[in-house]
């Protein structure tokens, strides 16, 4: 049965997931629990941590249920994806704040909400698992301190735990968000730096031979230090990896990100956000495909 959610993350009487009755099996890889990281199992949870995470998820597991659970109870500040995103402070009072991810589904599998079928690795074990294996090739994606999954019967819930990227938008919030003007640029240099930026990623991904089932705006960061800008891959459940010296059709992730940019489009332009407040500088269709480099790509 899904959790009931409060539309708030303030102060609220604590919950508990339904996840420590009695041992489950472990359902993450076998063998060994990947390097740096640490396999706790509480009830029928299951979880992979890093050292310094090890007592909190213990923990908010035995207290809530769930690493979601404990977080939505002490959270400072709420993200938004497909569901609210708690950040929470550091439990070692230094270091950057952690966020804590309740995976859900989408699409047409949007009404199984945060349940998905125990049929092969759980999502938070794979995407632990392809951003080691994406780091390794010289992307930068957020830390992942701690990977957990909740089995109960056939379904499962999943959370996954990343280091807060500071001084960083969705591309989707920079294309279509009200603009920031605190670093000093007009809106629609950002949205073309950001653009410009997306497509190096898309390059860089193509020639590792990096395949991203969902890649859209709402899972590409785009994080500034300093005068540096630039795309940070998120949602690393849904990457593949080719084989040694095989590459990945760029177009494609072009398309595929192209459509997305272009959904929301539409979703803004009904529900008539994009006003004033964005800060001017909108895109126009054949800027945006250039800037992503769809006008120099084949099918």
């Amino acid at each position: 049965m899904r959790d009931s959610e409060p539309s708030s993350v303030g102060p609220q009487e604590p919950r508990r997931d339904d996840n420590v009755e009695r041992e489950g099996p472990y359902i993450g890889p076998e063998g060994q629990p990947p390097r740096g990281f640490k396999r706790i199992t509480v009830g029928r949870a299951q979880i992979l941590a890093r050292p310094e995470a090890a007592s909190w998820s213990r923990q908010a597991v035995e207290e809530y249920g769930s690493l979601y659970q404990a977080a939505r109870a002490s959270a400072r500040r709420t993200l938004h994806g497909r569901g609210p995103v708690p950040v929470v402070a550091n439990p070692d009072g230094a270091g950057p704040p952690w966020v804590v991810r309740r995976y859900r589904r989408g699409g047409l599998m949007r009404s199984f909400g945060d349940r998905f079928l125990r049929l092969g690795r759980p999502r938070s074990f794979i995407e632990l698992e392809s951003s080691a294996r994406i780091v390794e090739l010289g992307f930068t994606t957020p830390r992942i301190v701690a990977a957990a999954v909740y089995p109960r019967g056939v379904l499962y819930r999943a959370d996954l735990v990343t280091e807060f990227v500071p001084h960083a938008r969705t591309l989707a919030d920079v294309l279509f968000g009200i603009h920031d003007p605190s670093d000093g640029r007009a809106a629609g240099d950002a949205r073309r730096e950001a653009l410009t930026c997306t497509r190096d990623l898309i390059t860089r991904l193509s020639e590792a031979g990096v395949r991203h089932k969902d890649l859209n705006a709402r899972n590409i960061l785009i994080a500034r230090e300093e005068q540096h800008v630039h795309a940070i891959l998120l949602d690393l459940d849904g990457c593949r990896l080719a084989g040694p010296g095989d590459s990945v059709n760029a177009g494609r992730l072009q398309r595929r990100l192209a459509r997305s940019i272009r959904k929301l489009d539409r979703t803004h332009q009904r529900s008539q956000q994009r006003t004033d407040q964005d800060g001017g500088g909108n895109l126009t269709k054949d800027e945006m495909n250039h800037l992503l480099g769809l006008d120099r790509t084949t099918s």
